[in-house]
């Protein structure tokens, strides 16, 4: 791993755009206006081919000749290892156990949501400003919101949340691509804990069904259509993965808010347009900056030709700045008429299945927060996460005063 390291340092310092958006800078966009300047697809020194072509990287995760694993099944080196947890699988399985749980994260649940998330956002900003008028959003108010709804929507007891919570800190670093040594056993002795927490969980709603995806599953491993080893990783992973979007999201808009005051006052004068917020952050400043996919097949791609396990890095946070397809890219306009999807939430098979929750409390909060602190303002410098796959904050201090 410290070799990998090197390497890249090595490898951006000689010019490699990629190696550069692979050191996690502060801010990667210039870097990406570096890699569209080589082409509409470019092979870095390190071997992977990079698009952040919004043309191209829409067909290609639309394209079913690419996938997450290597051609055989295997997983593919340097990746988000999720496993049996659908985020981490390829057709037929992956068809399987999306079908299966897209009755808990369909638009319309996602509605009858916004009354319960407004009420969390409300007791949140009540906590916080109990205890003073300057706080960290992100651990104060951003980690909590999404962690609370999606709770209810899995169907984590109540008295499991705090230890869900305590957990999945522990577990994000997956989503960032490349873990360290360090960091692995801390993430393996979480992953221990999560599997024990939820094999109880399991067990209670077994005894004691709800109305939540759990309860909602279980026939499903008694008819034989899916196995307990297929569900306790969706119920770890797809929480875990759902809140981390939805925390970056309301962290990137307040941020991209604070220093656009004009549109912060437009928000507070027609609570309606956040959902433009919520739409131009996702274009302006995504959370998940990149994806990538293997070749399960010699592909010819805008001029090359890519072997079988050929691995493709699709740079979503540039392809939602391509000029070609959203004008004068680089300006947040929260009345923007995006017009084409951005990849924010991928696209084609593996489309986010809690898009639209998001999008619902990421509204919700960024109403909230203008209406209770209208004075909001930030009270000392951001920390980034580290991640060229995750875009978000782990300090964001602000003031209500």
């Amino acid at each position: 791993m410290r070799f990998f390291h090197e390497l890249i340092r090595t490898l951006a310092k000689q010019g490699d755009p990629y190696a550069k958006v692979l050191a996690a800078p502060d801010d990667p966009y210039p870097h990406y206006e570096e890699l569209r300047a080589r082409g509409v697809l470019y092979q870095s020194s390190l071997g992977t081919w990079v698009t952040t072509n919004h043309k191209l990287a829409n067909e290609v995760l639309r394209d079913r000749r690419f996938g997450v694993r290597k051609a055989n099944g295997e997983k593919a080196p340097e990746f988000m290892q999720f496993d049996n947890s659908m985020l981490g699988l390829d057709p037929p399985d992956h068809t399987r156990l999306r079908r299966m749980t897209t009755p808990t994260f369909n638009p319309r649940m996602a509605e009858r949501w916004r009354t319960r998330a407004e009420k969390i956002c409300h007791r949140l900003i009540d906590d916080l400003l109990a205890t003073g008028d300057r706080f960290n959003l992100m651990t104060a108010f951003a980690q909590h919101l999404p962690i609370a709804v999606i709770a209810d929507l899995v169907g984590i007891p109540e008295e499991h949340r705090r230890t869900f919570y305590v957990l999945s800190r522990e577990i994000t670093p997956l989503l960032d691509g490349v873990v360290t040594y360090e960091k692995k056993q801390s993430v393996d002795a979480a992953l221990a804990g999560m599997t024990k927490l939820f094999t109880g969980i399991i067990a209670q709603r077994r005894a004691d069904p709800r109305d939540d995806m759990i309860s909602r599953m279980l026939p499903m491993v008694d008819e034989g259509r899916l196995s307990m080893a297929e569900l306790v990783p969706l119920c770890m992973f797809l929480p875990l993965a759902g809140s981390e979007t939805t925390v970056n999201l309301i962290g990137n808009g307040v941020l991209a808010l604070l220093r656009h005051p004009e549109q912060w006052e437009m928000v507070a004068e027609r609570p309606e347009l956040a959902a433009g917020v919520a739409a131009e952050t996702l274009r302006y400043d995504p959370p998940v900056q990149t994806y990538r996919r293997i070749a399960h097949e010699p592909i010819e791609l805008a001029g090359v030709s890519l072997p079988v396990d050929g691995e493709l890095a699709i740079v979503a946070g540039g392809a939602n700045r391509d000029p070609d397809v959203f004008p004068d890219p680089a300006r947040f306009d929260i009345t923007r008429d995006i017009g084409a999807d951005t990849l924010s939430f991928s696209s084609g098979i593996h489309y986010c299945l809690g898009a639209s929750l998001a999008k619902m409390e990421a509204e919700v909060a960024y109403q909230v927060i203008i209406s209770r602190m209208p004075r909001l303002r930030q009270a000392g410098p951001v920390r980034r996460r580290g991640s060229f796959i995750i875009r978000g904050m782990l300090e964001f201090p602000l003031s209500a005063s």
